[in-house]
């Protein structure tokens, strides 16, 4: 499962995620956490005033991205009033087994670090393993091909 988070976070995650989808033949569950204002909200329309059409255009970028790992995938729109529950429930939800999920930093560092801290408890209760901080390196994952070496003899 991958949250969709700020946009270079998001892409690095889901790279990694790919690439372990593919090594491990497991499909991508794409999940845009959307925060509602009041719990009567929740799983209502109203609940999806906060899903913008920048959010919509950034989803589509993303599945093509998986697209092009050609990759099975799933979308889901999940609403939320705490996000690291949200980010467990979605996850409960989904049954991921990994989630690469992002709690931004806030004004005050102690929340932050609360919510990590929340969010890696509830995951781990769970039995499932959270990828906070995705290393994707474009230059590393690339594989040649047919290497060309030419060896001059004197």
């Amino acid at each position: 499962m991958v949250q969709i988070s700020d946009y270079e976070w998001t892409l690095d995650a889901l790279h990694c995620a790919c690439l372990l989808a593919r090594n491990t033949g497991t499909p991508i569950v794409l999940v845009e956490m959307i925060p509602v204002q009041h719990p009567t909200l929740l799983g209502t329309d109203f609940g999806y005033m906060n899903f913008s059409h920048q959010d919509e255009a950034s989803l589509r970028d993303y599945q093509a991205t998986i697209e092009d790992y050609g990759l099975e995938f799933t979308t889901l729109l999940f609403q939320y009033m705490d996000l690291p529950s949200g980010i467990a429930q979605a996850a409960e939800h989904v049954h991921a087994q990994i989630v690469f999920a992002h709690i931004p930093d806030s004004i005050i560092p102690l929340w932050s670090k609360f919510q990590r801290w929340l969010l890696n408890r509830q995951l781990t209760h769970q039995h499932r393993q959270w990828i906070e901080h995705p290393l994707y390196d474009a230059n590393a994952a690339v594989t040649i091909a047919n290497p060309v070496v030419e060896i001059s003899h004197p």
